[in-house]
Order: C-alpha cells, then sequence, then structure tokens
C-alpha cells in the first residue's frame, strides 16, 4: 500500500514579506493565513460496485468494453451453460409429464376411475340381490346362511367402492404434489441458469473489466467494475489531523491528470471508523465544478483549509536554524517558539517581533 504523508500546510493570502534577496534579510510580519490538512487520495464514482460470477465456468461472451455505458439489466457477460441448460430441458420434461398425470387424461387415474365404474356397477348390484333375499328371508323362503352371504357380499361390495375411491385421491394428491415438485424444480434450474448471464445492477459506465472471452472464472471472481453518479473524491487524512476536519470545509484539490492546475472541492462526508488497510481516516469531497476530463482511479492531492487566522506573525521557514533558532541583524542567535508551518512559512508564536531585522543562515 502506498505511503501517505499528511501534514499541515499554510497558505498566505496577503503581500509578500518585506525580504532583501541580495543582503539575505528579511523582517516578521502580520498576515492572514489559513490552516489546512494535507491528504492524498484518488478519484472514484460516487456509486461503484463490483459484479461477480455466481458460479465457475468458460466465459464465452463480454459485450461490454470498458468506458460503454449501460442500462438496468444489461447483459455483461455470459459463461458456457451447456450442461445447465439440459438439466433444465430434462426438469421441464419432468414438469410436462407431471402436468399429464394430473389432468383428466392421466393413465393412473382413469385405470382407478374405470375400476371405481366398476365397484359402483358391483354395488347395485349386491344392494339389489341382498334385497331381494333380505325379503325372502321374511317369508323364510331362503335360509338364514344365504341371507348372510348376500349381506356380506354386500358390505364387501361397498368396502371395495370405498378402497377405490380413497384410492383415487391419494393417488390423485401424490400426482398433484409431484407437479408442484417439478414445477418447483423448473423454476429452480431457471434460476442456476439465469446465473450463466451475468447483469448489471443498474445503470452507469463500465469503469473495469477484469476477464476475457474463453477466460475461466471462478465462483466469486470479479469480472466487471461498473460505476454511476457524479464523481467524488476518496481522501485519507492521519490520526493526528481528523479532529480538524469537518463536512463543509473547502479543499484545493490537485489532480495527477492535470499537474498545473488546482480543483475546489467540499468535504461532504467523514466516515467514523479508521481503515486499517491505509491506516488512516477517510474523508469524502466532491469537486466543485468538474474538469473538463475525469477519470475513475486518478490519483489526487489536497489541502483542506480548516481554520482562518488574522493578523498572524510569519517569518520564511529558511530564516529558522536548527529548528527554534534565529540570527538578529547583530549577529545574535534568539531562540524562538513557532506554530504552524511548511516549507515555505513559519508562523512565530514568541521569540521575535516585526521591528527585528534576521539574517538567513549560510547553511
Amino acid at each position: 500500500m502506498k505511503n501517505i504523508i499528511i501534514r499541515t500546510v499554510i497558505f498566505l493570502f496577503a503581500g509578500m514579506l518585506i525580504s532583501c534577496t541580495k543582503t539575505e534579510k528579511t523582517t516578521a510580519l502580520r498576515k492572514n493565513i489559513e490552516d489546512a490538512v494535507f491528504a492524498s487520495g484518488y478519484v472514484e464514482k460516487d456509486e461503484e460496485y463490483l459484479i461477480s460470477a455466481k458460479i465457475s465456468g468458460n466465459i464465452i461472451n463480454i459485450p461490454v468494453s470498458e468506458g460503454d455505458q449501460v442500462s438496468k439489466n444489461s447483459l455483461i457477460a455470459t459463461i458456457e451453460n451447456t450442461i445447465q441448460t439440459d438439466q433444465l430441458k430434462d426438469a421441464e420434461a419432468v414438469y410436462s409429464q407431471s402436468r399429464t398425470n394430473t389432468s383428466g387424461s392421466s393413465p393412473q387415474l382413469l385405470q382407478i376411475r374405470s375400476q371405481i365404474d366398476q365397484a359402483q356397477h358391483q354395488v347395485e348390484q349386491d344392494r339389489i340381490n341382498f334385497q331381494r333375499y333380505k325379503e325372502l328371508r321374511v317369508k323364510n323362503s331362503v335360509s338364514q346362511l344365504d341371507f348372510e352371504k348376500a349381506q356380506l357380499q354386500y358390505q364387501s361390495s361397498q368396502n371395495s367402492l370405498i378402497s377405490l375411491q380413497k384410492n383415487y385421491q391419494d393417488t390423485k394428491n401424490m400426482l398433484e404434489l409431484a407437479e408442484k415438485r417439478s414445477a418447483i424444480q423448473v423454476d429452480q434450474q431457471n434460476d442456476i441458469l439465469k446465473d450463466y448471464s451475468i447483469r448489471s445492477q443498474g445503470k452507469g459506465e463500465v469503469l473495469t473489466v477484469f476477464k476475457k472471452n474463453g477466460e475461466l472464472v471462478k465462483q466469486g471472481e470479479n469480472i466487471i467494475k461498473i460505476g454511476n453518479g457524479d464523481f467524488k473524491l476518496r481522501l485519507y487524512v492521519s490520526e493526528d489531523d481528523i479532529a480538524k476536519i469537518k463536512t463543509g470545509q473547502k479543499a484545493a484539490v490537485r489532480l495527477n491528470t492535470y499537474p498545473n492546475d488546482t480543483f475546489p472541492a467540499t468535504i461532504v462526508k467523514i466516515l467514523p471508523a479508521f481503515d486499517e488497510t491505509e491506516q488512516s481516516y477517510i474523508v469524502e469531497a466532491k469537486f466543485d465544478k468538474l474538469p473538463k476530463a475525469v477519470f475513475s482511479g486518478t490519483q489526487l492531492q489536497a489541502n483542506i483549509e480548516t481554520a482562518k487566522r488574522k493578523n498572524v506573525l510569519v517569518i520564511p521557514t529558511s530564516y529558522i536554524s536548527k529548528g527554534k533558532f534565529v540570527i538578529l541583524e547583530n549577529g545574535e542567535q534568539r531562540q524562538i517558539t513557532t506554530g504552524s508551518k511548511d516549507s515555505e512559512w513559519t508562523e512565530i508564536l514568541s521569540g521575535i517581533s516585526e521591528n527585528d531585522v534576521l539574517l538567513k543562515p549560510k547553511n
């Protein structure tokens, strides 16, 4: 991971310090300054997401290229799906047969229905026979044994009919359940087949294509990155400086693609958690006005304005010796207390005044 240098810098907005280049002398002046925090980072789309493979296989088609605009549910890539297509066809064949088995032309139900018709006819015959024997028994024209035989036959045919009717309903329920299960299997196979056709979640721009046609992709591997919306700046700020950052603060941004230009931006979000990977806090900013051409991933440096102070005493940093001494015009070396500083200017808290003339150290 790249090292991120973060420091506090000072911007001077008033006139130049009084100095004499020839004699290497200067005096301290009171000026209005801005305190700023330095941060590095990069440009990214407001909404970026990665599309990964849900299954493993060979990619047979990637119809988009980097820079293409895509709409929601656009086809992004296709993975070879011959085996899955065959499995879907098998499931559809089973479902088709199961629908036939629950229809009026079901062979199993027709067979049981025929048996029920025969059983109903037998019940009716046995009922008539039983009724006749019953009347004859009253007249004592048949024996008790013959009467009981007719009675048992009638009861037996009734039980057979009930059994067949129950068998019919059980078989129908079983076939309907099989139809539902086969329908679910078709839906499941269809859902799996959809995973072989990878589609975008929403509209946006194709930022990166990680794979090529014919390449093997494993489940979970990224295939494409898509971005949508405006550009935002992702900035890394150190632990020492994060407390100084507030939303609404202004930042001066320099992009690596425009090394000689500075673009104004505004802090819009401060992420609450410390990023262990970057060893920094993450701050997001938005351009006040977009550059003519912006590219996701562009590296940048930013100075975030944290405070404005008036009438601050400053001297050139080059006039400071050993970090805390200055040389007066009479040759005296005097210790000073400093505040904010950068490579050009240093704030003086105590030790000298505007009346003191300073000599630039020779080393």
